[in-house]
């Protein structure tokens, strides 16, 4: 999804080409600071808790509409129409934190909220961040 050589990426099939992700750097740097990889579990589960945090606008909703304003101005090759940019990028403007969230699900430490660079985490008892963390 992300070459980090060439600075581009591919979010969703309805681009016409890959996505110019240098005025994204956060992009690329989550993707060379992973170690090791997330396992496929832990991936899968942070990609659905960041999907549902990104669509119902919590915790990171500045951050990431700041992100997906720079991606959209650098990249004007994006369709326009009835999927938007707020769509089919929106695993791009999630990726360095569902990084960062199934790392820390496959250790669960104590400061998740901080890694996260939040200033507090008490997900609802609805949120799928806390039926995982309840699920061990």
């Amino acid at each position: 999804m992300i070459c980090t050589r060439h600075q581009q990426a591919s979010s969703d099939p309805r681009h016409p080409a890959p996505l110019d992700i240098r005025a994204v750097p956060e992009l690329t740097q989550a993707h060379l600071r992973a170690r090791r990889p997330a396992t496929p579990v832990s991936l899968s589960w942070a990609s659905t808790i960041t999907t549902r945090w990104y669509d119902h606008h919590q915790h990171l909703h500045e951050r990431w509409h700041t992100r997906l304003g720079r991606l959209t101005t650098a990249n004007p090759h994006i369709p326009p129409g009835p999927a938007t940019p707020t769509l089919t990028c929106r695993n791009l403007i999630t990726y360095p934190e569902t990084l960062t969230l199934a790392t820390a699900l496959d250790r669960l430490p104590p400061q998740l909220a901080s890694r996260l660079q939040l200033p507090r985490l008490a997900p609802a008892d609805h949120d799928l961040l806390w039926k995982r963390l309840h699920t061990r």
